[in-house]
């Protein structure tokens, strides 16, 4: 299923780093413990209508707060977004 974000969204991917990867934990927790969260996420974008213009290209890396991504299920499948104006930075490769 593909997606035309509009309104100043794109669509995102959430990047996972070796971080946050969860493997099965032999300790017991509580049942209202919740591992701490960054405030701010790498995700990829995956489609931005705006690519022509001032937008980013699909698979660009870009640094959004965490709170701000949306979380979509439509069918099964899920879709992040982000708003434009909520995306601090570009994440740009030192050549």
């Amino acid at each position: 299923m593909k997606l035309s974000p509009k309104n100043n969204w794109i669509q995102v991917e959430l990047v996972l780093d070796k971080s946050e990867e969860r493997e099965k934990s032999l300790v017991m927790l509580p049942e209202d413990y919740k591992p701490s969260v960054s405030p701010y996420k790498v995700v990829s974008v995956v489609n931005d209508p705006e690519v022509g213009k001032k937008g980013y290209k699909s698979g660009s890396s870009i640094i959004a707060p965490t709170h701000v991504i949306r979380e979509v299920e439509i069918g099964g499948n899920k879709f992040h977004f982000v708003e434009r104006n909520h995306i601090l930075a570009a994440v740009v490769s030192a050549e």
